[in-house]
């Protein structure tokens, strides 16, 4: 398993959908994606598409409006 982070401050989507899509392409089956972000709305977006497409997730607020996410590709 590998960890990787990816940089989506101060974007709003698509924008963090589609960078999230192509690292994906270049991950491995339970690798792991780092995201931070400070829109609410950004990590709504990227919990949703993970789950329609399965895969596992954990989201929460680890500072006053800023979330992380972190996806693990089925």
């Amino acid at each position: 398993m590998t960890t990787y982070y990816l940089d989506i401050w101060g974007e709003m989507c698509p924008i963090p959908i589609i960078k999230t899509q192509r690292k994906f392409k270049q991950m491995a089956s339970g690798d792991v994606l780092i995201l931070e972000t400070e829109h609410s709305c950004t990590s709504r977006a990227l919990v949703v598409w993970a789950q329609e497409n399965g895969h596992k997730y954990v989201e929460k607020e680890v500072s006053n409006g800023i979330w992380r996410i972190e996806l693990t590709k089925k």
